[in-house]
């Protein structure tokens, strides 16, 4: 399985917008991220976001740039911020290449979960950024982990 996880743009303040939607600023660092990913390229079966407001939107951010099927974004509980790593990973198994528009701490989490089950890594996830990991019969692999500037870069 080829596996892509992007945190969320940046959103607004709780205090401000109680959906906590993805700001200006964030929706133009997703935009910017996934103009940049379609440089690589990569491709996915399925976009997988939660139902909070911020990863939908980034979600469907993805989707715009990609031209991917709205239809394919499947919206869970499985991916939300304290989602255990053990659980998203049952529920993305069925799909060969998997796009989570996602949040902290559950992206750190299957990031750990994958690569030294035994222990947590200490990863620099920012808003979006992507990782992608290969998950394998006998090994996962970090392919890469790019920043959102790294992404803006390849624009």
């Amino acid at each position: 399985m080829n596996l892509y996880l992007m945190q969320h743009g940046q959103a607004n303040l709780k205090e401000i917008d109680m959906e906590e939607s993805l700001s200006e600023k964030g929706q133009e660092i997703i935009k910017n991220s996934a103009i940049g990913l379609t440089k690589i390229p990569i491709s996915f079966d399925v976009i997988i976001c939660s139902p909070k407001k911020r990863s939908k939107q980034t979600a469907q951010i993805i989707a715009d740039v990609f031209n991917f099927p709205k239809e394919k974004i499947i919206e869970t509980e499985k991916v939300k911020p304290l989602a255990p790593a053990e659980e998203t990973l049952d529920f993305i198994s069925q799909y060969e290449r998997v796009f989570i528009a996602g949040h902290l701490p559950s992206i750190k989490a299957i990031i750990s979960f994958l690569l030294y089950s035994r222990s947590t890594i200490n990863i620099d996830i920012q808003n979006g950024g992507c990782t992608k990991l290969d998950i394998e019969k006998d090994e996962n692999i970090l392919k890469w982990h790019l920043t959102p500037n790294i992404l803006k870069r390849m624009i």
